[in-house]
């Protein structure tokens, strides 16, 4: 039973890419949540939240609400994505000084690690992008489906998956772009780790027709240590510029997987990718830097059916929930897909503080940002 109880807590972490190895707590909690003695997972109940806007006013700042939907399944957003669950979305805008409708500037919107807003990550990111001119919307995709601090890292993967924070990113930026002291055509988006695999999806010229078809795209993407594992099943782009940041001492992101997945994407628009040598995982973090026994993909693929959105192992098809499922059952199926590639799963790589390479990541995404928007 614990060997199984490992396994499937690697599948639910696996499924959301780890996180900055935030799990290191979860299997105690793992019993709670009735795996896998049932066919779905209690996902926590939506809350309550202020209604959603769509159009913002120039004095706008801090917490924004914004209308979303729940897919969970890609499958879901491909086929059937006017019919999935609609809620309300949230987000911190923070506007640089100087910001007006007279001097709108551009913006970015931040995806967060899967385990959740980090203190030393995504608002030391807003704050520096603040500081070179740059507005920021850092999302928090957990709460408005239901998870809150006290909630297991566990149950916050399972209730927010990454197609879920893809159709977050794309509402978000059809709402960011109404405000007036930001310039809608110079709108990027980062994100670390699992947030970092989600910006390089947004790059899917599906997705974007999809859920934001009549505004402009993402300006730039910038991906920082988002593993390469996983696919959408298509190599066609937005055509918008994107950057992948990573180490080359980073086990879960594999340089040579993430060659083959970038070179097939500057086929249709610019790729830069930025290897750090001797990075780990979270260079932010002020964990310090070690090997953490944390679970990660390895010589396996993971993609998804063109047309229908099905999910692939190796090319072949996955466990998925039946058509008309909920989320609950969705959920309980994301959970046991790794049940059928056990052997995907290994563990051990470097997570922790780096100042070096902080560093020099983070002075490589300000001269990428600045490059992209002056020249849009």
């Amino acid at each position: 039973m614990k060997r199984l109880k490992k396994v499937l807590l690697s599948a639910v972490t696996l499924c959301t890419i780890a996180g900055a190895g935030f799990i290191y707590y979860v299997e105690d909690q793992y019993a709670g949540i009735g795996l896998p003695w049932t066919s779905a997972i209690d996902l926590p109940a939506l809350p309550d939240l202020p209604k959603p806007q769509k159009i913002l006013t120039e004095q706008q700042s801090g917490d924004i609400y914004f209308p979303t939907r729940s897919p969970y399944d890609f499958s879901e957003l491909l086929t059937n994505f006017d019919n999935t669950l609609e809620h309300t979305g949230k987000g911190s805008l923070t506007l640089p000084e100087g910001a007006s409708a007279d001097n709108p500037v551009p913006a970015m919107i931040i995806l967060h690690g899967s385990g959740g807003i980090d203190p030393d990550r995504e608002p030391k990111y807003a704050e520096l992008f603040a500081e070179n001119g740059i507005a920021s919307f850092v999302i928090d995709y957990y709460s408005v489906r239901g998870s809150t601090s006290d909630s297991s890292y566990l149950m916050k993967t399972l209730s927010a998956s990454e197609t879920d924070i893809m159709v977050d990113a794309y509402s978000a930026l059809k709402v960011i772009g109404t405000h007036p002291a930001i310039d809608a055509s110079r709108i990027g988006v980062t994100g670390y780790s699992y947030g970092g695999m989600v910006t390089r999806y947004t790059l899917d010229a599906r997705v974007r027709n999809i859920i934001a078809p009549d505004i402009p795209p993402f300006a730039a993407h910038i991906d920082v240590y988002g593993p390469c594992h996983q696919t959408l099943g298509s190599d066609q782009t937005t055509g918008a510029p994107y950057l992948a940041i990573y180490g080359d001492d980073d086990n879960s992101v594999d340089p040579e997987v993430c060659a083959q997945v970038h070179n097939k994407l500057a086929d249709n628009g610019p790729v830069e990718t930025f290897l750090l040598p001797g990075a780990g995982h979270a260079w932010e973090s002020s964990r310090p830097r070690d090997l953490y026994e944390f679970p990660y993909i390895s010589n396996c693929s993971f993609s998804f059916d063109e047309k229908t959105g099905k999910a692939l192992i190796n090319n072949q098809p996955a466990k998925t929930a039946p058509a008309g499922a909920g989320r609950d059952e969705r959920a309980f199926a994301r959970a046991m897909v790794m049940m059928d590639a056990p052997q995907c799963i290994k563990e051990g790589y470097i997570i922790g503080s780096d100042k070096e390479s902080d560093t020099a990541a983070k002075a490589k995404m300000l001269s990428f940002m600045n490059k992209v928007f002056k020249e849009a």
